[in-house]
Protein backbone atom coordinates (compact mmCIF):
# COMPACT_ATOMS: atom_id res chain seq x y z
CA UNK A 1 0.00 0.00 0.00
CA UNK A 2 3.17 2.14 0.96
CA UNK A 3 4.40 1.83 -2.64
CA UNK A 4 1.75 1.92 -3.91
CA UNK A 5 1.26 5.75 -2.42
CA UNK A 6 4.58 6.79 -3.26
CA UNK A 7 3.92 5.46 -6.99
CA UNK A 8 0.79 7.77 -7.50
CA UNK A 9 2.61 10.70 -5.85
CA UNK A 10 5.50 10.73 -8.17
CA UNK A 11 3.21 10.12 -10.93
CA UNK A 12 1.36 13.00 -10.10
CA UNK A 13 4.79 14.99 -9.37
CA UNK A 14 5.85 14.08 -13.03
CA UNK A 15 2.45 15.65 -14.20
CA UNK A 16 2.20 18.56 -12.64
CA UNK A 17 6.36 19.37 -13.59
CA UNK A 18 5.00 18.40 -17.15
CA UNK A 19 2.25 21.00 -17.34
CA UNK A 20 4.29 23.28 -15.66
CA UNK A 21 6.81 23.13 -18.38
CA UNK A 22 4.57 22.72 -21.30
CA UNK A 23 2.74 26.10 -19.79
CA UNK A 24 6.26 27.78 -19.65
CA UNK A 25 7.80 26.91 -22.78
CA UNK A 26 4.43 27.35 -24.59
CA UNK A 27 4.46 31.26 -22.93
CA UNK A 28 7.49 31.70 -24.53
CA UNK A 29 7.30 30.43 -28.12
CA UNK A 30 4.00 32.51 -28.61
CA UNK A 31 5.06 35.76 -26.95
CA UNK A 32 8.97 35.55 -28.83
CA UNK A 33 8.73 32.82 -31.38
CA UNK A 34 11.30 33.64 -33.88
CA UNK A 35 11.04 31.90 -37.48
CA UNK A 36 11.86 27.92 -36.82
CA UNK A 37 10.40 28.50 -33.24
CA UNK A 38 13.55 29.24 -30.86
CA UNK A 39 11.77 31.66 -28.64
CA UNK A 40 14.46 35.01 -27.23
CA UNK A 41 13.20 34.33 -23.15
CA UNK A 42 12.99 30.94 -22.01
CA UNK A 43 11.29 30.50 -18.27
CA UNK A 44 10.80 26.46 -19.03
CA UNK A 45 14.43 24.90 -18.48
CA UNK A 46 14.38 26.38 -15.05
CA UNK A 47 11.46 24.81 -13.72
CA UNK A 48 12.53 21.60 -15.68
CA UNK A 49 15.92 21.95 -13.76
CA UNK A 50 14.49 22.61 -9.82
CA UNK A 51 12.36 19.94 -10.50
CA UNK A 52 14.95 17.06 -11.49
CA UNK A 53 16.86 18.32 -8.60
CA UNK A 54 13.95 17.72 -6.11
CA UNK A 55 14.49 13.71 -6.73
CA UNK A 56 17.53 11.09 -6.70
CA UNK A 57 18.67 10.40 -10.31
CA UNK A 58 17.26 6.48 -10.23
CA UNK A 59 13.78 8.48 -10.30
CA UNK A 60 14.66 10.97 -13.14
CA UNK A 61 13.80 8.72 -16.42
CA UNK A 62 9.67 9.47 -15.57
CA UNK A 63 10.08 12.89 -14.92
CA UNK A 64 12.61 12.98 -18.25
CA UNK A 65 9.86 11.63 -20.26
CA UNK A 66 7.40 13.69 -18.99
CA UNK A 67 9.46 16.59 -20.07
CA UNK A 68 10.30 15.71 -23.38
CA UNK A 69 6.63 14.95 -24.27
CA UNK A 70 5.97 18.95 -23.19
CA UNK A 71 8.73 20.00 -25.43
CA UNK A 72 7.08 17.88 -28.61
CA UNK A 73 3.69 19.51 -27.75
CA UNK A 74 4.80 23.14 -26.99
CA UNK A 75 6.70 23.33 -29.93
CA UNK A 76 3.79 21.35 -31.90
CA UNK A 77 1.55 23.93 -30.01
CA UNK A 78 3.64 26.88 -30.83
CA UNK A 79 3.85 25.92 -34.77
CA UNK A 80 6.79 23.70 -35.28
CA UNK A 81 5.98 20.80 -38.15
CA UNK A 82 5.50 17.72 -35.55
CA UNK A 83 8.72 16.25 -37.38
CA UNK A 84 10.59 19.19 -36.46
CA UNK A 85 10.11 19.01 -32.77
CA UNK A 86 12.49 16.51 -31.58
CA UNK A 87 15.21 19.40 -32.77
CA UNK A 88 14.34 20.98 -29.72
CA UNK A 89 14.50 18.26 -27.47
CA UNK A 90 18.15 17.24 -27.33
CA UNK A 91 19.78 20.82 -26.16
CA UNK A 92 16.46 21.52 -23.65
CA UNK A 93 17.05 17.71 -22.14
CA UNK A 94 20.95 18.11 -21.90
CA UNK A 95 20.43 21.89 -19.98
CA UNK A 96 18.30 20.34 -17.37
CA UNK A 97 19.82 17.48 -17.16
CA UNK A 98 23.22 18.92 -16.29
CA UNK A 99 21.39 21.73 -14.25
CA UNK A 100 20.03 19.41 -11.87
CA UNK A 101 22.96 17.20 -11.58
CA UNK A 102 25.15 19.83 -10.87
CA UNK A 103 22.66 21.68 -8.37
CA UNK A 104 21.75 18.12 -6.21
CA UNK A 105 25.40 17.41 -6.03
CA UNK A 106 26.15 20.44 -4.17
CA UNK A 107 23.08 21.11 -2.54
CA UNK A 108 24.48 19.66 0.94
CA UNK A 109 27.33 21.64 0.55
CA UNK A 110 25.91 24.86 -0.64
CA UNK A 111 23.15 27.05 1.02
CA UNK A 112 22.13 28.80 -2.23
CA UNK A 113 19.92 31.50 -0.58
CA UNK A 114 21.89 32.09 2.63
CA UNK A 115 24.94 34.11 1.34
CA UNK A 116 26.23 35.93 -1.82
CA UNK A 117 28.19 32.77 -2.87
CA UNK A 118 25.45 30.44 -2.81
CA UNK A 119 23.38 32.73 -4.92
CA UNK A 120 26.02 32.85 -7.56
CA UNK A 121 26.44 29.04 -7.24
CA UNK A 122 22.53 28.75 -7.77
CA UNK A 123 22.94 30.47 -10.81
CA UNK A 124 26.19 29.41 -12.09
CA UNK A 125 25.49 25.99 -11.59
CA UNK A 126 21.67 25.76 -12.11
CA UNK A 127 21.97 28.38 -15.21
CA UNK A 128 25.07 29.23 -16.70
CA UNK A 129 27.01 26.38 -17.36
CA UNK A 130 23.94 24.17 -18.08
CA UNK A 131 22.62 26.71 -20.78
CA UNK A 132 26.51 26.82 -22.07
CA UNK A 133 26.38 22.98 -22.38
CA UNK A 134 22.54 23.17 -23.99
CA UNK A 135 24.00 25.45 -26.45
CA UNK A 136 26.89 23.63 -27.66
CA UNK A 137 24.11 20.96 -28.32
CA UNK A 138 21.39 22.54 -30.12
CA UNK A 139 23.38 24.57 -32.07
CA UNK A 140 25.84 20.97 -33.28
CA UNK A 141 21.69 19.27 -33.87
CA UNK A 142 20.40 22.75 -35.95
CA UNK A 143 23.96 22.65 -37.44
CA UNK A 144 23.62 19.09 -38.84
CA UNK A 145 20.52 19.63 -39.78
CA UNK A 146 20.85 23.04 -41.66
CA UNK A 147 18.32 24.09 -41.11
CA UNK A 148 18.88 27.47 -39.02
CA UNK A 149 21.92 29.72 -38.87
CA UNK A 150 24.60 28.43 -36.44
CA UNK A 151 25.48 31.93 -34.84
CA UNK A 152 21.77 32.88 -34.72
CA UNK A 153 20.91 29.29 -32.52
CA UNK A 154 23.76 30.39 -29.86
CA UNK A 155 23.15 33.37 -29.73
CA UNK A 156 19.57 33.43 -28.77
CA UNK A 157 19.64 30.43 -27.33
CA UNK A 158 22.33 31.51 -24.68
CA UNK A 159 20.46 34.85 -24.37
CA UNK A 160 17.02 33.27 -23.74
CA UNK A 161 18.39 30.45 -21.39
CA UNK A 162 20.55 32.85 -19.29
CA UNK A 163 17.42 35.53 -18.79
CA UNK A 164 15.06 33.34 -18.44
CA UNK A 165 17.30 30.79 -15.68
CA UNK A 166 18.13 34.53 -13.67
CA UNK A 167 14.41 34.85 -13.57
CA UNK A 168 12.68 31.89 -12.95
CA UNK A 169 15.39 29.24 -11.12
CA UNK A 170 15.80 31.18 -7.70
CA UNK A 171 12.01 31.35 -7.83
CA UNK A 172 11.31 27.29 -8.81
CA UNK A 173 14.41 26.27 -6.50
CA UNK A 174 12.69 28.52 -3.72
CA UNK A 175 9.27 26.77 -4.03
CA UNK A 176 11.14 23.83 -4.33
CA UNK A 177 13.15 23.96 -0.90
CA UNK A 178 9.68 25.37 0.84
CA UNK A 179 6.67 24.09 -1.07
CA UNK A 180 3.17 25.92 -1.04
CA UNK A 181 3.05 26.39 2.72
CA UNK A 182 6.17 28.26 2.64
CA UNK A 183 4.75 30.68 -0.02
CA UNK A 184 1.38 31.45 1.80
CA UNK A 185 3.19 31.85 4.69
CA UNK A 186 5.38 34.46 3.08
CA UNK A 187 2.46 36.21 1.63
CA UNK A 188 0.17 36.33 4.65
CA UNK A 189 2.94 37.35 6.97
CA UNK A 190 4.07 40.47 5.62
CA UNK A 191 3.06 43.30 3.21
CA UNK A 192 4.10 41.70 0.12
CA UNK A 193 1.01 41.25 -2.15
CA UNK A 194 0.96 44.65 -1.93
CA UNK A 195 4.14 45.31 -3.11
CA UNK A 196 3.93 42.51 -5.51
CA UNK A 197 1.06 44.53 -7.22
CA UNK A 198 3.05 48.07 -6.86
CA UNK A 199 6.35 46.17 -8.36
CA UNK A 200 3.96 44.96 -11.55
CA UNK A 201 2.27 48.13 -11.58
CA UNK A 202 5.45 50.28 -12.36
CA UNK A 203 6.95 47.36 -14.80
CA UNK A 204 3.71 48.22 -16.84
CA UNK A 205 3.39 51.69 -16.91
CA UNK A 206 7.40 52.91 -17.29
CA UNK A 207 7.85 51.26 -20.73
CA UNK A 208 5.22 53.50 -21.96
CA UNK A 209 5.80 56.66 -20.27
CA UNK A 210 9.79 57.16 -19.05
CA UNK A 211 13.03 56.71 -21.23
CA UNK A 212 15.28 53.50 -19.40
CA UNK A 213 12.45 51.98 -18.33
CA UNK A 214 14.54 48.51 -16.73
CA UNK A 215 15.86 51.28 -14.73
CA UNK A 216 12.84 52.16 -12.81
CA UNK A 217 11.37 48.59 -12.94
CA UNK A 218 14.44 47.87 -10.35
CA UNK A 219 13.31 50.69 -7.76
CA UNK A 220 10.43 48.39 -6.70
CA UNK A 221 13.15 45.14 -6.74
CA UNK A 222 15.32 47.26 -4.53
CA UNK A 223 12.77 47.96 -2.27
CA UNK A 224 11.61 44.52 -1.97
CA UNK A 225 14.61 43.25 -1.28
CA UNK A 226 15.17 45.64 1.60
CA UNK A 227 11.27 44.90 3.13
CA UNK A 228 11.10 40.62 2.43
CA UNK A 229 14.65 39.63 1.30
CA UNK A 230 15.21 36.86 -0.83
CA UNK A 231 11.50 35.06 -0.83
CA UNK A 232 10.19 38.38 -1.72
CA UNK A 233 12.23 39.34 -4.45
CA UNK A 234 12.56 35.62 -6.08
CA UNK A 235 8.50 36.23 -6.61
CA UNK A 236 9.07 39.69 -7.64
CA UNK A 237 11.68 39.50 -10.26
CA UNK A 238 9.96 36.10 -11.70
CA UNK A 239 6.46 38.49 -11.99
CA UNK A 240 8.33 41.39 -12.97
CA UNK A 241 10.72 39.16 -16.25
CA UNK A 242 6.95 37.51 -17.21
CA UNK A 243 5.67 41.25 -17.60
CA UNK A 244 8.29 42.15 -19.41
CA UNK A 245 7.93 39.29 -21.97
CA UNK A 246 4.58 39.86 -22.17
CA UNK A 247 5.25 43.51 -22.94
CA UNK A 248 8.04 42.83 -25.65
CA UNK A 249 5.87 40.10 -27.23
CA UNK A 250 3.03 42.57 -27.25
CA UNK A 251 4.87 45.36 -28.63
CA UNK A 252 5.02 47.81 -25.47
CA UNK A 253 8.55 47.16 -24.86
CA UNK A 254 9.71 47.50 -28.60
CA UNK A 255 13.82 47.31 -29.19
CA UNK A 256 15.62 50.12 -31.10
CA UNK A 257 15.79 49.65 -34.91
CA UNK A 258 19.39 47.75 -35.65
CA UNK A 259 21.25 46.31 -38.55
CA UNK A 260 23.34 44.13 -36.26
CA UNK A 261 22.14 40.26 -35.57
CA UNK A 262 23.01 41.31 -31.89
CA UNK A 263 21.57 44.36 -31.75
CA UNK A 264 18.27 42.86 -29.87
CA UNK A 265 20.62 40.54 -27.44
CA UNK A 266 21.70 44.09 -26.00
CA UNK A 267 18.23 45.32 -25.89
CA UNK A 268 17.30 42.22 -23.70
CA UNK A 269 20.80 42.39 -21.56
CA UNK A 270 19.44 45.25 -18.98
CA UNK A 271 16.70 42.52 -17.71
CA UNK A 272 19.24 40.85 -16.11
CA UNK A 273 20.61 44.03 -14.65
CA UNK A 274 17.03 44.34 -13.53
CA UNK A 275 17.07 41.47 -11.67
CA UNK A 276 20.24 40.36 -9.92
CA UNK A 277 21.37 43.29 -8.17
CA UNK A 278 18.42 43.37 -6.16
CA UNK A 279 18.68 39.67 -5.91
CA UNK A 280 22.09 40.00 -4.56
CA UNK A 281 20.44 42.81 -2.14
CA UNK A 282 17.65 40.62 -0.64
CA UNK A 283 20.98 37.80 0.29
CA UNK A 284 22.57 40.73 1.59
CA UNK A 285 19.63 41.40 3.72
CA UNK A 286 18.39 38.09 4.97
CA UNK A 287 22.43 37.81 6.07
CA UNK A 288 21.89 40.38 8.14
CA UNK A 289 18.78 39.73 9.37
CA UNK A 290 20.25 36.30 10.35
CA UNK A 291 23.02 37.94 12.09
CA UNK A 292 21.24 40.02 14.12
CA UNK A 293 18.57 37.67 15.05
CA UNK A 294 22.08 35.13 16.13
CA UNK A 295 23.22 38.14 18.20
CA UNK A 296 19.98 38.62 19.41
CA UNK A 297 19.49 34.98 20.09
CA UNK A 298 23.32 34.54 21.28
CA UNK A 299 22.55 37.42 23.98
CA UNK A 300 19.88 36.50 25.31
CA UNK A 301 21.27 32.65 25.63
CA UNK A 302 23.56 34.79 27.31
CA UNK A 303 22.20 36.82 29.50
CA UNK A 304 19.96 33.88 30.26
CA UNK A 305 23.25 31.79 31.47
CA UNK A 306 24.98 34.79 33.34
CA UNK A 307 21.75 35.18 35.10
CA UNK A 308 20.98 31.06 36.09
CA UNK A 309 24.24 29.78 36.12
CA UNK A 310 24.37 27.88 40.00
CA UNK A 311 27.22 30.68 41.11
CA UNK A 312 27.24 34.29 42.28
CA UNK A 313 28.52 36.55 39.28
CA UNK A 314 29.11 40.19 39.09
CA UNK A 315 31.56 42.37 37.21
CA UNK A 316 32.88 45.51 37.95
CA UNK A 317 34.44 48.20 36.09
CA UNK A 318 38.27 49.10 36.80
CA UNK A 319 37.88 51.25 40.00
CA UNK A 320 36.07 48.15 41.31
CA UNK A 321 32.52 49.82 40.87
CA UNK A 322 29.92 46.88 40.04
CA UNK A 323 28.13 47.35 36.54
CA UNK A 324 26.40 43.89 36.59
CA UNK A 325 25.27 41.64 39.06
CA UNK A 326 23.18 37.89 38.17
CA UNK A 327 20.19 36.72 40.21
CA UNK A 328 21.89 33.95 41.82
CA UNK A 329 24.14 36.83 43.51
CA UNK A 330 21.44 39.33 44.33
CA UNK A 331 19.51 36.11 45.72
CA UNK A 332 22.13 34.82 47.81
CA UNK A 333 22.97 38.00 49.79
CA UNK A 334 19.40 39.46 50.00
CA UNK A 335 19.85 42.67 47.71
CA UNK A 336 17.63 44.25 44.85
CA UNK A 337 19.14 45.03 41.59
CA UNK A 338 19.27 48.96 42.23
CA UNK A 339 20.93 48.67 46.23
CA UNK A 340 23.90 47.18 44.37
CA UNK A 341 24.94 49.12 40.75
CA UNK A 342 27.18 51.59 41.18
CA UNK A 343 28.80 49.72 44.46
CA UNK A 344 32.24 49.25 45.74
CA UNK A 345 32.00 45.14 45.65
CA UNK A 346 34.48 45.44 48.53
CA UNK A 347 31.95 47.30 50.58
CA UNK A 348 29.77 44.16 50.65
CA UNK A 349 32.61 41.76 52.51
CA UNK A 350 32.50 40.80 56.06
CA UNK A 351 35.82 42.08 57.10
CA UNK A 352 37.96 45.32 56.80
CA UNK A 353 40.93 42.18 56.51
CA UNK A 354 39.11 41.28 53.35
CA UNK A 355 38.04 44.75 52.12
CA UNK A 356 41.98 45.43 51.99
CA UNK A 357 42.78 42.10 50.01
CA UNK A 358 40.13 43.21 47.51
CA UNK A 359 41.09 46.59 46.96
CA UNK A 360 45.09 45.16 47.12
CA UNK A 361 44.11 42.56 44.20
CA UNK A 362 42.51 45.24 41.60
CA UNK A 363 46.13 46.62 40.74
CA UNK A 364 47.21 42.55 40.03
CA UNK A 365 44.43 41.55 38.47
CA UNK A 366 44.83 44.77 35.94
CA UNK A 367 48.43 43.48 35.25
CA UNK A 368 48.34 39.62 35.27
CA UNK A 369 44.37 39.11 33.85
CA UNK A 370 42.78 36.56 36.43
CA UNK A 371 43.27 35.54 40.05
CA UNK A 372 42.22 32.25 41.19
CA UNK A 373 40.42 30.47 44.17
CA UNK A 374 40.65 33.04 46.71
CA UNK A 375 38.71 32.82 50.45
CA UNK A 376 36.34 35.67 50.67
CA UNK A 377 33.51 36.53 53.58
CA UNK A 378 30.72 38.54 52.24
CA UNK A 379 27.85 39.63 54.30
CA UNK A 380 24.16 39.53 53.76
CA UNK A 381 21.90 42.77 53.60
CA UNK A 382 20.59 40.92 56.85
CA UNK A 383 24.08 40.84 58.41
CA UNK A 384 24.37 37.23 58.02
CA UNK A 385 28.22 35.77 56.63
CA UNK A 386 28.13 33.77 53.69
CA UNK A 387 31.95 31.71 52.52
CA UNK A 388 32.61 32.28 48.99
CA UNK A 389 35.54 31.48 47.05
CA UNK A 390 36.53 34.11 44.40
CA UNK A 391 37.96 33.80 40.83
CA UNK A 392 38.32 36.59 38.74
CA UNK A 393 39.27 37.50 35.28
CA UNK A 394 40.02 40.85 33.11
CA UNK A 395 38.14 41.25 29.58
CA UNK A 396 40.14 43.20 27.12
CA UNK A 397 38.36 44.47 23.23
CA UNK A 398 39.91 44.15 20.41
CA UNK A 399 42.60 46.98 20.91
CA UNK A 400 44.19 44.96 24.07
CA UNK A 401 42.22 47.85 26.40
CA UNK A 402 40.46 46.63 29.77
CA UNK A 403 36.62 47.06 29.41
CA UNK A 404 35.74 45.31 32.94
CA UNK A 405 36.93 42.98 35.63
CA UNK A 406 34.54 39.53 35.56
CA UNK A 407 34.03 37.84 38.86
CA UNK A 408 32.61 34.05 40.04
CA UNK A 409 31.89 34.04 43.30
CA UNK A 410 31.12 30.22 44.64
CA UNK A 411 29.00 29.55 48.09
CA UNK A 412 30.66 27.59 50.09
CA UNK A 413 29.44 28.07 53.28
CA UNK A 414 28.09 24.48 53.66
CA UNK A 415 31.63 23.32 53.26
CA UNK A 416 33.19 26.47 55.45
CA UNK A 417 30.46 25.05 58.14
CA UNK A 418 31.30 21.19 57.73
CA UNK A 419 34.94 21.78 57.87
CA UNK A 420 34.10 24.01 61.29
CA UNK A 421 32.41 21.00 62.36
CA UNK A 422 35.01 18.44 61.80
CA UNK A 423 37.84 20.97 63.55
CA UNK A 424 36.43 22.72 66.37
CA UNK A 425 34.29 21.66 69.76
CA UNK A 426 30.59 22.13 69.00
CA UNK A 427 30.13 23.57 72.41
CA UNK A 428 32.74 26.29 72.89
CA UNK A 429 33.52 26.41 69.05
CA UNK A 430 36.90 26.24 69.51
CA UNK A 431 39.12 24.08 67.87
CA UNK A 432 39.14 20.41 68.74
CA UNK A 433 41.74 18.04 68.98
CA UNK A 434 42.18 17.31 65.66
CA UNK A 435 43.12 20.60 64.50
CA UNK A 436 45.29 21.85 67.55
CA UNK A 437 47.38 18.38 66.56
CA UNK A 438 48.02 19.88 63.08
CA UNK A 439 48.98 23.21 64.73
CA UNK A 440 51.48 22.24 66.77
CA UNK A 441 52.90 19.67 64.31
CA UNK A 442 52.90 22.64 62.15
CA UNK A 443 54.48 24.84 64.65
CA UNK A 444 57.70 22.14 65.37
CA UNK A 445 58.33 21.98 61.87
CA UNK A 446 57.97 25.63 61.88
CA UNK A 447 59.94 26.25 64.31
CA UNK A 448 62.76 23.50 63.85
CA UNK A 449 63.27 25.63 60.48
CA UNK A 450 62.94 29.25 62.23
CA UNK A 451 64.29 28.15 65.78
CA UNK A 452 61.22 29.11 66.69
CA UNK A 453 60.16 28.69 70.59
CA UNK A 454 56.39 28.09 71.58
CA UNK A 455 55.06 26.79 74.33
CA UNK A 456 52.25 23.77 74.88
CA UNK A 457 49.74 24.68 77.64
CA UNK A 458 47.62 22.44 79.47
CA UNK A 459 44.92 23.47 81.40
CA UNK A 460 42.33 21.12 83.91
CA UNK A 461 39.69 23.81 85.44
CA UNK A 462 39.27 22.84 89.03
CA UNK A 463 36.31 22.19 90.98
CA UNK A 464 33.77 22.11 87.72
CA UNK A 465 32.34 18.06 88.61
CA UNK A 466 31.02 19.52 91.59
CA UNK A 467 29.44 22.42 89.67
CA UNK A 468 28.44 20.25 86.83
CA UNK A 469 27.07 17.94 89.42
CA UNK A 470 25.57 20.78 92.08
CA UNK A 471 23.83 22.57 89.57
CA UNK A 472 23.20 20.71 86.25
CA UNK A 473 24.63 19.79 82.94
CA UNK A 474 23.20 22.86 81.33
CA UNK A 475 25.13 25.21 84.33
CA UNK A 476 28.16 22.92 83.53
CA UNK A 477 27.94 23.90 79.68
CA UNK A 478 27.26 27.27 80.28
CA UNK A 479 30.59 27.75 82.56
CA UNK A 480 32.80 25.97 79.86
CA UNK A 481 31.32 28.22 77.09
CA UNK A 482 32.25 30.95 79.54
CA UNK A 483 35.84 29.69 80.69
CA UNK A 484 36.74 29.69 76.47
CA UNK A 485 35.72 33.57 76.16
CA UNK A 486 38.08 34.36 79.22
CA UNK A 487 40.76 31.99 77.58
CA UNK A 488 40.64 33.95 74.14
CA UNK A 489 40.82 36.93 75.95
CA UNK A 490 43.27 36.42 78.04
CA UNK A 491 45.61 35.51 75.03
CA UNK A 492 46.42 37.06 71.49
CA UNK A 493 44.41 36.15 68.07
CA UNK A 494 47.08 34.48 66.76
CA UNK A 495 47.14 31.92 69.35
CA UNK A 496 45.72 28.56 69.23
CA UNK A 497 42.84 27.41 72.55
CA UNK A 498 41.49 23.98 71.78
CA UNK A 499 38.86 22.38 74.20
CA UNK A 500 39.89 18.50 74.22
CA UNK A 501 36.85 17.13 76.16
CA UNK A 502 35.04 17.29 79.48
CA UNK A 503 36.71 20.21 81.14
CA UNK A 504 40.29 19.95 79.40
CA UNK A 505 41.85 22.90 77.37
CA UNK A 506 44.83 23.25 75.82
CA UNK A 507 47.11 26.45 74.11
CA UNK A 508 49.32 27.01 71.94
CA UNK A 509 51.40 30.44 72.31
CA UNK A 510 53.53 31.18 69.97
CA UNK A 511 56.75 32.84 70.73
CA UNK A 512 56.82 32.22 74.27
CA UNK A 513 59.58 30.27 75.84
CA UNK A 514 60.34 29.65 79.48
CA UNK A 515 61.28 32.74 81.92
CA UNK A 516 59.09 35.95 82.84
CA UNK A 517 56.55 36.56 79.72
CA UNK A 518 55.49 32.91 80.39
CA UNK A 519 54.95 33.13 84.34
CA UNK A 520 53.09 35.96 83.38
CA UNK A 521 50.75 34.58 81.12
CA UNK A 522 49.95 31.99 83.04
CA UNK A 523 49.13 34.36 86.46
CA UNK A 524 46.68 36.24 83.76
CA UNK A 525 44.90 32.99 83.05
CA UNK A 526 44.79 31.74 86.48
CA UNK A 527 43.27 35.31 87.70
CA UNK A 528 40.45 35.36 84.42
CA UNK A 529 39.08 31.80 85.47
CA UNK A 530 39.06 32.29 88.85
CA UNK A 531 36.61 35.64 88.50
CA UNK A 532 33.00 34.80 90.07
CA UNK A 533 30.89 33.82 87.14
CA UNK A 534 26.81 34.36 87.03
CA UNK A 535 24.98 31.78 85.19
CA UNK A 536 21.48 31.16 84.88
CA UNK A 537 20.77 32.61 87.82
CA UNK A 538 23.82 31.41 90.30
CA UNK A 539 26.87 32.56 91.04
CA UNK A 540 29.81 30.07 90.27
CA UNK A 541 33.58 30.15 91.38
CA UNK A 542 36.26 27.97 89.97
CA UNK A 543 40.25 28.12 89.33
CA UNK A 544 42.35 25.96 86.80
CA UNK A 545 45.88 23.78 86.94
CA UNK A 546 48.28 24.66 84.55
CA UNK A 547 51.04 23.03 83.10
CA UNK A 548 53.39 24.27 80.61
CA UNK A 549 56.10 22.81 78.06
CA UNK A 550 58.55 24.38 75.81
CA UNK A 551 59.24 23.99 72.41
CA UNK A 552 62.57 22.79 71.94
CA UNK A 553 63.87 22.25 75.38
CA UNK A 554 60.76 20.01 76.71
CA UNK A 555 59.85 18.14 73.02
CA UNK A 556 60.56 18.27 69.12
CA UNK A 557 56.80 16.61 68.52
CA UNK A 558 53.61 17.67 69.03
CA UNK A 559 53.17 13.75 71.54
CA UNK A 560 56.12 14.73 73.24
CA UNK A 561 55.31 18.21 74.19
CA UNK A 562 51.44 17.65 75.20
CA UNK A 563 52.60 14.42 77.31
CA UNK A 564 54.94 16.89 79.08
CA UNK A 565 52.57 19.33 79.59
CA UNK A 566 49.79 17.26 81.22
CA UNK A 567 52.60 15.56 83.31
CA UNK A 568 52.86 19.64 84.53
CA UNK A 569 49.37 19.95 84.55
CA UNK A 570 48.88 16.94 87.23
CA UNK A 571 52.03 18.39 89.26
CA UNK A 572 50.14 21.87 89.76
CA UNK A 573 46.76 20.31 90.53
CA UNK A 574 49.23 17.57 93.22
CA UNK A 575 50.34 21.23 94.58
CA UNK A 576 46.99 22.66 95.44
CA UNK A 577 45.51 23.52 92.10
CA UNK A 578 45.11 27.22 91.09
CA UNK A 579 48.38 27.23 90.07
CA UNK A 580 50.88 26.53 87.02
CA UNK A 581 53.91 24.32 86.95
CA UNK A 582 56.83 23.92 84.00
CA UNK A 583 57.74 20.92 82.72
CA UNK A 584 60.84 19.58 84.93
CA UNK A 585 62.87 18.05 81.52
CA UNK A 586 66.43 19.08 82.13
Amino acid sequence: MLDAKRVSSFLHAGLILGLAYFVLAYMSIRLFGLGGGIAVIWFANAVGTAGLSRYPPKRWPLLLAALLMAIMLANWAGGSPLSNTLLYAPGNMAEMLLGAYLLRIRQQEAGYFYNLRGMFLLIWLGVMVPVAFGTLVSATVFGLQGTLPLISVAMHWIEGGIIGGTSMLPAAYWLYLHGWHGLRWQLAKTNLPALLLFALAIASLVPLTLPFPFIYMSLPLFYIAYRCGVAGVVLANLLVSVNICVQIGLGSLVAPPTIYNWGYTLFYLPILATLIPPLMLAVLMDMNRSASAALVQSERRYRSLYQHTPAMLYSCDANGHIVTVNEVWLRTMGYEYEEVIGQLASSFLSTERDRLIQQEMLPKLMLDGECRNIRQQLQSKQGRKIDVMMTAALEKDGDDTPIRLLFVQLDISDQVRAEHLAYHDTLTQLPNRLLLSDRIEHACQQGGRNDHPFAVVFLDLDYFKEVNDELGHEVGDLLLIEVARRLERAVRSSDTISRLGGDEFVMLLNGLGPGQEAEQTAEKILQAIAQPYFLAGHQVRISVSIGLAYFPQDGRDGATLMRRADEAMYRAKRAGKNCFANSDVE
